[in-house]
Formats: C-alpha cells, structure tokens, sequence
C-alpha cells in the first residue's frame, strides 16, 4: 500500500468517527441523554451544534471525495450527513416556537402595548431580533462597562479561613443609583466561580445597558473523605481559578451565605457600588438558578434571612433545580448514580435525605417557598433537560400560577441544560432578548 493510500484510509476513518460522535450528538438532541453521561455530554452539544453547519458538510464532501465515488460506498457518508445534520439542526428550529411562546406570555402578563410603556433611552438598547445568524459566528462586541474584580470579601469565615468575592459591573457613565442584578453561577454546588465561568459577556451587556451587576462567590460542597474525588474537584476549581475552600459546605450553608449576608453586604454597601436598594433583581444559571429560586422564599422561610430593606423587582431562572425531593430521587436512582454511589455525595450536600428530612428539603425547594408576595419570575429551561428535569420548571410555573403571581416560562426544544452558555448560541441569544425586555417590563408596566 502507498503512502497516498494510507493516509486516504486514515482520513476515512477519522471522517467515519466524526460522523458517529455527529450520530450520537443526534441521538442526545432527540433523548436528552438517557444517562448521566450522556445528559454531562449533551451540556456541550449548543456549542458544537454553531460549527455543525459548517463542519459535517466539509467532511461529507471530503470523504465522498475519498470513496473516489467509483462504488456506492460513496452513499454512506451522504446518507450519515443528512441524518446528522437534520437532527442536530433542530434545536435551530425550535427558536420560532420559544419566540412565539415567550411574546404571547409577555403580552398577556405585561400588556399588549408593554414595549411604549419602556423609555426610548432603554429601548433603543435592545436586541432587535431574538436570533441572528451572522452574530452567532461573529460577534466581537465588548460592551462598554466598567468593571471591578475580586471586590469584597462580603463574608469571611474565621474559623475556616475561607471568604467569598464578587467580580463587580457599573455602567459607564451616570451617579446611580442603578437597578442591580445578582448574577449566581453554576456547578452543582461543588465546582464553578465567578468571572468568566459565569457569563461575564451577559454581565457586560447589562452594565452597558444601565444595570449594576454583582457576580458573586459562595461555599461550595467537597468530599475530603473521598481522595479520588476530592483531588478531582481540587483540579477543576484550580483550572477555574480558584482555590479549594477549606470547608466542605451544604446547600442551607449556601443559601444563608448568599440569601443573608450578601443581601446584608449588599444593603450596607449601596450608596457604594450606586445600588438602587428598590429595585433588585437576581439571576442564575442551574445550582445558581436554584440559590436565586430560594429568593422565593425572601418574605417566608427566609424572611429572617434575607435583607427586609431591598426589594426584589424580579427572579430571572436558567434550569433551576426547583424541586429538591425530586431531583434527589432522580438521580440517585440512575443507573450511574449508583454505581458511583451518588447517593451518598448528594446526601451530604444537600444536608440529608427527603425520607429523613422532608422540612429541610421543603426549605431548600423554590417551589415550596412560593407565595402570593413572591416576585415577578423569568423561567428558562431546556425541554430535554435530564440534569435538572424539564418537568420541574413545570412545577415551579404552576406554582407561581397558582399564587397569582407574574411568570413566564420559556421552553427551549431539543435544547439540555447549559443551553445558553455559548453567548451567542440559539439559547443565549434568545434569552437574552427576553431577559432585557423582563427587566424593563418589570420596571415600567406592573
């Protein structure tokens, strides 16, 4: 065999095993992934489904080059292609439906004029379209802002020598006071960090717009007990950096962290960083849309808690884990769940287990703490969400119906969790459409 004709065979295989990772990004788009693997896998999927238009039909072409089109063989990667491409693109086509869902839900809630009752100033600032292709592969915008890293701490533990920061977003011109959004990152509550694991360009872009942006640390769980584990976790924070902290912590621990003394830091410090103390608003994305869900909770379980001198204008919720009962169960009765035995690491993060302790989990569920004073909610999730089901954004609208209270709940079809972590993805441009237009209608027409 030649040289030619090695290298002819080696690209064919590489070509053949592009095209089956390219099966299997498919399968998950219509699944969801039916593992715990495949739902961590289908996490990535938004990012590659932006270079699957470009990339699958270079290697069809290429490898029906390669097959010398002298046999049918030839047809394989042409009938791969177009199954690959059909599926992966549908995620794409389901932008008309989240659009069309998420206007009639704004109208209805807000009013069918609610864009005249929003000042030209704001307005003008706004996506105009909900999605544009040409963006998604090239935007350069750096939104002008000014922005303070590492400020705080607004909490330092002693005893453990542990303390949390905030990366710190102003617009770029005026005195304030401004409308402030707490921004809560992932990373099921044991890995993640503020800054540019966080969707600092969606920080960026509010600041511009005239929001103060607070992107916050918070006690995060460990497992020193579990060397491979911990070591694991130690790795990963350091990529992201940051240090590991030197307490292992639990998600109430979490929620008192950040519902009470960044509230409490937040209120002292207002005419410091030009905070509008009346018109707060937080996001957060999985754990951290489950920490801004507990702010549900701002006038019940966690009246004590939370700082009674702001006022929470709006919650904006990116796949929140919303029932923690449910979402406990789930997946410590996947097939993988116990065969790593994740039982007994959710057990000790969440502070226990529903059978043993159905009160604390009712205090740490979004969708137990509604009540008829809880504010207006932006819910955002994936329907093929399988990390934090799609049925508990369900619940936590229902809910919010229930109590009469202001909620929008936009679904993204054949889109998982993590959608919206590419900024200029389907989901992160979709949603922030919605998102800047929620803080304005929450503002100016309720």
């Amino acid at each position: 065999m030649t040289l030619k004709g090695l290298l002819r065979i080696l690209l064919l295989i590489a070509g053949y095993i592009i095209l089956l990772f390219g099966l299997y990004t498919a399968f998950l788009v219509v699944t969801g992934g039916l593992t715990l693997v495949g739902t961590l896998v289908m996490c990535l999927v938004p990012i590659l489904a932006i270079y699957s238009f470009l990339i699958y039909p270079i290697i069809i072409i290429a490898m029906v080059r390669l097959h010398h089109r002298n046999t049918k063989v030839w047809l394989i990667p042409i009938i791969l292609g177009i199954v690959i491409i059909t599926f992966n693109i549908l995620p794409f086509t389901g932008i008309s439906k989240t659009v069309k869902e998420g206007n009639t839900q704004f109208e209805t809630i807000f009013g069918a004029n609610y864009m005249e009752k929003i000042p030209e100033s704001l307005k003008s600032k706004f996506k105009s379209t909900p999605f544009d292709l040409w963006q998604m592969y090239n935007s350069h915008e750096n939104f002008p802002c000014n922005v303070t890293k590492d400020c705080g701490p607004y909490l330092t533990i002693p005893e453990y020598n542990d303390s949390f920061y905030f990366d710190y977003y102003c617009p770029p011109s005026g005195d304030g006071p401004f409308p402030t959004i707490i921004n809560i990152h992932g990373g099921a509550w044991i890995i993640g960090n503020k800054g540019s694991e966080n969707r600092p360009m969606a920080s960026r872009y509010f600041a511009s717009q005239g929001y103060c942006v607070f992107d916050i640390q918070y006690g995060l769980g460990h497992f020193p007990e579990d060397p491979t584990i911990e070591n694991l976790l130690r790795f990963i924070q350091g990529f992201l950096g940051r240090d590991m902290l030197n307490k292992s912590y639990t998600i109430p621990e979490i929620a008192l962290q950040v519902v009470g003394n960044f509230t409490d830091y937040l209120a002292a410090h207002a005419a410091e960083y030009k905070v509008n103390t009346s018109c707060i608003y937080v996001t957060g994305n999985s754990a951290g849309g489950h920490l801004t869900g507990l702010f549900l909770g701002w006038n019940n379980t966690y009246r004590n808690v939370f700082n009674q001198t702001l006022k929470l204008k709006g919650l904006m919720l990116f796949y929140c884990p919303a029932n923690m009962t449910h979402l406990y169960l789930t997946h410590v009765n996947d097939p993988l769940g116990k065969l790593v035995n994740l039982e007994t690491y959710m057990t000790k993060i969440f502070g226990g287990t529903p059978e043993a302790n159905k009160s604390l989990f009712d205090a740490i569920s979004p969708v137990k703490l509604v009540d008829a004073s809880a504010p207006p909610c932006l819910i955002m999730h994936g329907e093929k969400d399988n990390m934090v089901p799609f049925v508990e954004a369900l619940q936590l609208k229902q809910a919010l119906d229930a109590a009469g209270r202001p909620a929008i709940l936009l679904t993204f079809p054949f889109q998982g969790h993590a959608f919206d972590y590419s900024f200029n993805s389907y989901g992160g441009q979709v949603s922030l459409y919605f998102m800047e237009r929620f803080l304005a209608a929450t503002q100016y027409c309720l």
